[in-house]
C-alpha cells in the first residue's frame, strides 16, 4: 500500500506519527508482524518491522515510524536504501550488525562476544551516527564488566 502524507515536524514522539504528519513522501504501510529483509554489508537478515520500529535507533527512525491512528508501521520509501532484491541496505559489517539486531530484539539480555577485538569493533560500529546511545552505553558497561570480571 503506497500513499502520500506530510512530514512530521511538530516535535512529538518520532517513533509515532499519523499519515497526515508526512508531506509529499511516498510511504508503504506494514503490519508490525510483517517480515522485513535487511542487507547489512552483504549479510542477509530477516526480522519483523516492529523490531525496527521499536528499536529507538535514529538510523531506523529516519525512515520507519508507527502510525498512531492505525498502528501500522510506515516505511518512508524515499529515505530507504534498497539493494537489488528489495532488502533494506544497512552500510555496516554484517557480522557486527548481527549483535545490534539481537540487541534490538532482546535488549540487555543479549550476549556479547567474548573476543576483545570483536567487542572493540562492535563498539566502534555502534558509535557511528545513527545508532542509539543506549546501545553504546550497554556495550561499554558490559565490556568493562567483562574486563574486570
Amino acid at each position: 500500500m503506497l500513499a502520500r502524507a506530510s512530514l512530521h515536524s511538530n516535535g512529538t514522539d518520532m517513533h509515532t506519527a499519523e499519515y497526515a504528519d508526512y508531506k509529499k513522501e511516498e510511504i508503504s504501510a506494514h503490519h508490525a508482524r510483517d517480515l522485513v529483509h535487511i542487507n547489512a554489508g552483504g549479510t542477509r537478515f530477516t526480522t519483523l518491522y516492529d523490531t525496527l520500529a521499536q528499536s529507538k535507533s535514529s538510523y531506523f527512525l529516519n525512515f520507519i515510524r508507527i502510525d498512531r491512528t492505525t498502528g501500522k508501521i510506515v516505511l518512508l520509501q524515499q529515505r530507504t536504501i534498497r539493494d537489488e532484491s528489495g532488502a533494506i541496505f544497512v552500510n555496516r559489517d554484517g557480522s557486527l550488525f548481527a549483535f545490534v539486531l539481537q540487541f534490538m530484539r532482546d535488549g540487555k539480555n543479549t550476549v556479547l562476544p567474548k573476543d576483545k577485538d570483536l567487542l572493540s569493533q562492535l563498539k566502534v560500529s555502534v558509535t557511528t551516527p545513527g545508532f542509539s546511545v543506549f546501545i553504546v552505553c550497554w556495550l561499554i558497561f558490559n565490556s568493562l564488566t567483562m574486563r574486570n570480571g
